[in-house]
């Protein structure tokens, strides 16, 4: 994959600059697509908004390069308590996640605004790019080869403008979705208010996430990073919702639960409609929606962020791809086939927390059930974490592959440490734009590596920088150089991988899921998965 110097031309319009918007510029520009982003906004947030970030996107972030620097303006929450009112304190059902099998067994607690300016300084560090704020998009035309926009620029004038592909990473209310006539289908679920405010008297440990709430009025409450807590509140009449006074009405609805903390007067406050919609599609021709564009749901579990930069994460790789003449444009319709069965499930895991914190009419003994159901908590931090995500339902496979333990294709690849001093993991090796080969050699080492070595030159040949393969073990700088091995001295990859004494050539996406996992002897079955996503450079010639 050649890397020539960025052009002057952007080749892709990203409308809007939040973390999703923000992350795919990230994913185009280090795979040297130029990018242009604009964002209507009259400049960068700084409200807080949301402030939940899971442990799948921290595992993205530090793919990225950026978790260390996210990690200085970050509080490490363990989970959420779901105070119900008829238990004592020590019976509260909770969602510990401090359980998974992740190097971040937690979730973070940021401000948005923080969060987001931590992207935008890396974008400028690293790539030289900043977001056009004041610069609205006001009309797109699509052809078959180019997508004509329309912006209103700061200064008052109008300019035009052709891209080969615009991304609508622009909100809820999305103008590129509306533009291409994309159905938002859904409902309303409730409304919620929410503020930034310093409180008094509070007693609950404030490290955790903590759901209060009765059979009509809720309020979810924890500590930010600074001087502020978050409060969300919400009850079925909206009388406190919409309410005027809003500290008085957080107030009032905390005294009616019985919470005690006193709330003083807060730095910003905001109430909105909870949706429960998905887009009918995610692409239409040269035209892609991303992120709240595309789905949107419940606050409840704090999906929302994680999620939509996730959807970014998947599409960059594959839209660079296909800007840099390597894939075919039909690579762009596993984005929304791997995306959108996740959107839903998200979706859906969101309503099932909705239910337990704000199904209102319902007493809270009958709502305490739900959380009594077998395998509640394992699930729910699995899922909201984004480890659980998977996309083995659509993956395509060779035919007739040996069926090995371990991780499916389509799952989130594990993590595994490989050397403790100096500190390796497999994240470390795969830390680059492209698939990662790992060549886990079992009971024979060196028939591994001789056929790892000739897997790797056909790869090169075929598929010319975009494929990144790394042997886990011992040998010659002559087979595998000092950059393209790892010794492994804690076997903690054949554990979470499963690998036998026959050993494993493993296959890792460019976004960190499992593209395939199969014996040595199979290793040319990875030259025809990866030719399902590339197209080849040359057709080899039988040996």
């Amino acid at each position: 994959m050649d890397t020539p110097p960025l052009s002057e031309s952007p080749q892709v319009l990203i409308v809007g600059a939040g973390p999703t918007g923000l992350i795919l510029a990230h994913e185009l520009l280090r795979r040297r697509i130029p990018v242009r982003i604009v964002e209507k906004r009259r400049g960068p947030s700084h409200t807080t908004r949301a402030m939940t970030v899971h442990a799948r996107s921290m595992e993205m972030f530090e793919h990225l390069g950026v978790a260390h620097r996210l990690e200085e303006v970050c509080l490490e929450c363990p989970g959420n308590i779901y105070h119900f009112p008829h238990l004592p304190e020590d019976r509260q059902p909770r969602t510990d996640y401090r359980s998974l099998p992740t190097r971040f067994p937690f979730y973070y607690k940021i401000n948005q605004n923080d969060f987001e300016q931590v992207l935008r300084e890396h974008l400028y560090t690293t790539y030289s790019m900043v977001p056009e704020y004041r610069t609205e998009v006001t009309r797109v035309d699509a052809s078959d080869d180019e997508v004509t926009a329309e912006f209103a620029l700061p200064d008052g004038t109008t300019e035009t403008q052709t891209f080969p592909w615009v991304v609508g990473c622009d909100g809820v209310r999305s103008f590129v979705r509306q533009a291409e006539g994309i159905d938002f289908v859904g409902e309303r679920v409730a409304a919620m208010a929410m503020m930034d405010v310093e409180l008094s008297n509070v007693t609950f440990d404030d490290r955790w996430m903590n759901y209060y709430f009765t059979r009509d009025l809720f309020m979810n409450c924890t500590k930010l990073p600074g001087k502020y807590w978050r409060i969300y509140m919400s009850e079925p009449t909206e009388e406190y919702v919409y309410a005027d006074d809003k500290r008085q009405a957080f107030q009032e609805v905390a005294d009616r639960i019985g919470i005690g903390f006193t709330v003083g007067e807060p730095v910003w406050a905001t109430s909105w409609e909870i949706l429960n919609n998905i887009a009918e599609r995610y692409r239409n021709g040269r035209l892609l929606i991303c992120g709240d564009a595309s789905h949107v749901h419940s606050p409840s579990g704090g999906q929302g962020m994680n999620g939509c930069m996730q959807d970014a994460f998947n599409l960059g790789w594959k839209l660079a791809a296909v800007l840099q003449g390597d894939a075919d444009e039909a690579i762009l319709d596993t984005y929304e086939q791997e995306r959108k069965p996740i959107g839903e499930q998200v979706s859906q895991g969101a309503l099932a927390t909705h239910e337990i914190v704000m199904g209102f009419g319902v007493d809270p003994e009958e709502r305490w059930e739900l959380t009594q159901a077998d395998g509640w908590e394992h699930n729910t931090i699995r899922l909201v974490s984004g480890l659980a995500h998977t996309y083995r339902d659509v993956v395509r496979l060779p035919a007739n592959l040996t069926e090995v333990g371990g991780p499916r294709a389509g799952d989130r690849a594990p993590d595994a440490t490989l050397t403790t001093e100096p500190a390796k993991r497999v994240y470390d090796v795969c830390r680059r734009p492209q698939f990662t080969l790992l060549i886990v050699p079992g009971g024979d080492p060196t028939a591994a590596v001789e056929q790892g070595g000739r897997l790797r030159d056909e790869l090169d040949a075929l598929f010319p920088g975009y494929v990144h393969s790394h042997l886990i073990g011992e040998c010659s700088d002559e087979e595998f150089d000092f950059d393209h091995r790892t010794p492994d001295e804690t076997g903690e990859i054949s554990e979470r991988y499963d690998v036998d004494g026959r050993g494993r050539f493993v296959l890792i996406r460019p976004d960190l899921y499992l593209g395939l996992s199969c014996l040595p002897e199979e290793g040319d079955r990875i030259t025809e998965y990866v030719s399902q996503w590339l197209t080849p450079a040359r057709t080899l010639t039988p040996a």
